[in-house]
């Protein structure tokens, strides 16, 4: 096979495959944290909110209490998917001619890689939006990670509470939260991933549609959606996914606002080495993992080409008291 089909090049292509946004890992989870095992291990951290005493020049440092810690051991999921190009496929490649088939076998492949990767990427975004609501789950529900998020910062609004009431004041709740988390660490911003229901509640909340009625139809016109407010960047999240029987699903269900306070360490994503031997970052090598890998290989019963994509990501809080899923409608 030629060289553009080596487990090099193929790994490097899907590597810089851009498929469809993903928009809590770009934002919340965008760096990117290549481990050397197959078990992750991080630890949750909660900082000092003590000052400091003045000391005279002679007098020895303080004693420090340190970063309060609690370590997490996870295994790193695993995603793989392999597609196979039938010996008929790359029959009918040759009829256009020995010199054009190459050309249009990367053609296929490229397609191939792309479409897995897509589903991956679908797949990680999924564990990311989990991760704000405090647990990250796989596919069929199965707990991967628990941060054991306390109950403050899950709120479930009620009666008069709820953004859809007239006595509501969802401003109020927003600062509220941003003080919360202010309380949890450094904050250098806020973010907000909103479903499709609280941004209704939203706009249409009369203490909100006061703050906002001098912006919000040219934040509206121009974003799309309410940009900015009570200093947080809000972002409506209409993603979804087909389960097992075909039925879709809000990644983030319609009535929850989702917010998250940035600052330094405060989360990351984790790549495990992937199950494969052909993979230079591959599990037993001792070497950082990569973050995609691809490779392709023959059968020959039945004969032809099969593709792989795989990749082991997890994203992780190091700072989990940095987000506010609340449910307020």
């Amino acid at each position: 096979m030629p060289e553009v089909f080596s487990s090099r090049a193929l790994t490097m292509a899907v590597n810089l495959m851009r498929t469809a946004p993903t928009k809590v890992l770009d934002t919340v989870f965008s760096r990117k944290k290549r481990q050397l095992s197959g078990i992750f291990e991080w630890d949750v951290k909660t900082s000092s909110e003590h000052l400091l005493s003045n000391i005279s020049v002679s007098a020895e440092a303080t004693v420090r209490g340190g970063i309060g810690r609690k370590n997490i051991t996870c295994r790193a999921p695993r995603y793989a998917e392999k597609e196979f190009i039938s010996a008929a496929d790359l029959n009918n490649m040759r009829a256009f001619g020995d010199a054009v088939a190459p050309e249009l076998l990367k053609e296929r492949v490229g397609d191939e890689q792309f479409d897995m990767k897509q589903t991956i990427d679908l797949t990680r975004e999924f564990q990311a939006v989990k991760a704000l609501s405090g647990q990250v789950v796989d596919k069929n529900g199965v707990v991967l990670v628990d941060y054991n998020l306390p109950a403050a910062h899950k709120p479930v609004l009620a009666g008069t509470a709820l953004w859809t009431d007239a006595a509501s004041d969802p401003i109020k709740n927003i600062r509220a939260w941003k003080k919360l988390i202010g309380q949890a660490g450094p904050v250098t911003g806020f973010a907000a991933f909103c479903g499709t229901g609280a941004m209704d509640a939203l706009i249409n909340n009369g203490s909100a549609r006061e703050l906002l009625k001098y912006t919000m139809g040219d934040q509206i016109a121009k974003e799309g959606r309410v940009a900015h407010l009570a200093g947080v960047d809000i972002d409506e999240y209409d993603g979804s996914y087909l389960d097992g029987s075909g039925t879709r699903h809000d990644l983030i269900p319609s009535g929850v606002f989702a917010l998250v306070g940035f600052g330094p360490d405060v989360a990351a994503e984790l790549f495990a080495p992937v199950i494969d031997l052909k993979a230079p970052g591959g599990v037993g090598k001792g070497k950082e993992a990569d973050i995609f890998f691809s490779k392709m290989w023959e059968s020959e019963d039945p004969s032809g080409q099969w593709v792989k994509v795989e990749s082991r990501p997890l994203p992780v809080f190091f700072r989990p008291l940095c987000v506010v899923y609340a449910t307020v409608i």
